[in-house]
């Protein structure tokens, strides 16, 4: 009897630690499983931001092949303009000398009347014809130092071809020399695209485009960021310009047109990005507007509140360089 107590107790104890063991082994398992989960978990979310970079990647890519051929298109159109601006100059040259000829004979007032009109009209065909040649596609860049209130003065004479009957330009240039250093053709490019969008946004709604320069310091830019602003340039590309330059150029082309939604102007430099109906803009101007003031670490702020107007403004810094010098001799 005693001998069967002691091999029950025996096999007792042999259960309860067979049974320990096995809690402890599902313990075990159920930490491995545990663990497993969380390392699918981690697996996964790694998968998933690769995922999301590559097709952010694979967006910004199909964006820039479409970009390449947008250009490749104004280009060929810059090309096909210039070659045309040429042979309408020829037959321009050829009337206005023939007119000028025809003034120095023996020939009365009414004929000499209708010349000088004649001469004055292709005069006139001549201006439009170089302003015109301001949009055509330029693919190499020049920087120098040049007068940016010059640039501007030539831009207002050309957007004043182009504009709407319905749209006043008023303009208040600074009386200071703007020296900056840059591409001025580049720059009149942002000018334009900024005057494109403003004479687009005044066809329903308002009937004046401003245009202010002035020169402005680092104080008083410190101003203009802290407004909660959009800017073309993040904070963290504009202030190695902006701490090594002390004062700036500033140019404002604001109108009183309808105004860009506050869901879109976040989005209003990014490539293709347009709020207007399909077929009526490319969405490239002003992705190319902050490309350009970029590559002159320049930046570009808008300002804009729905049925009351929008404004932009150019920011570049002043030179203290000189301008090159010309190899040819006069």
């Amino acid at each position: 009897m005693n001998q069967y107590l002691t091999k029950n107790k025996e096999l007792e104890e042999e259960n309860q630690f067979l049974l320990a063991e096995l809690e402890k082994a599902y313990k075990n398992l159920e930490t491995v499983l545990q663990q497993s989960k969380h390392e699918q978990d981690i697996a996964y979310h790694e998968l998933d931001n690769k995922y999301d970079a590559l097709e952010k990647l694979y967006t910004q890519l199909s964006n820039k092949e479409n970009m390449l051929v947008h250009l490749e298109k104004l280009s060929s159109i810059g090309q096909f303009i210039t070659e045309i601006i040429h042979e309408l100059n020829n037959p321009l040259t050829v009337i206005k000398g023939v007119t000028e000829l025809l003034l120095f004979g023996n020939i009365n007032d009414t004929i000499k009347k209708d010349l000088n009109s004649i001469a004055v009209q292709a005069d006139r065909m001549t201006n439009y014809l170089n302003r015109f040649k301001v949009m055509a596609y330029k693919g190499e860049q020049d920087f120098d130092v040049f007068d940016l209130n010059e640039n501007v003065i030539n831009f207002i004479e050309t957007i004043d071809i182009i504009k709407p009957k319905s749209v006043n330009i008023k303009s208040h240039l600074c009386s200071d020399t703007l020296k900056v250093w840059g591409d001025p053709y580049q720059i009149t490019q942002i000018f334009l695209n900024l005057a494109k969008n403003a004479f687009d946004a005044l066809k329903d709604n308002g009937h004046e485009l401003g245009i202010i320069t002035k020169r402005v310091n680092r104080e008083w830019l410190k101003i203009l960021c802290s407004n909660g602003k959009v800017f073309c340039q993040s904070k963290n590309e504009w202030v190695t310009t902006f701490n090594k330059s002390t004062n700036f150029a500033l140019v404002e082309i604001r109108d009183d047109g309808a105004g860009i939604p506050k869901e879109f102007i976040g989005n209003i430099f990014d490539a293709f990005f347009t709020s207007k109906e399909r077929g009526k803009g490319t969405g490239l101007g002003l992705s190319i507007a902050s490309d350009i003031s970029k590559r002159h670490n320049a930046n570009l702020t808008v300002k804009s509140e729905p049925g009351i107007g929008t404004s932009f403004k150019f920011i570049i810094p002043l030179s203290n360089k000189k301008p090159k010098m010309s190899n040819t001799l006069n």
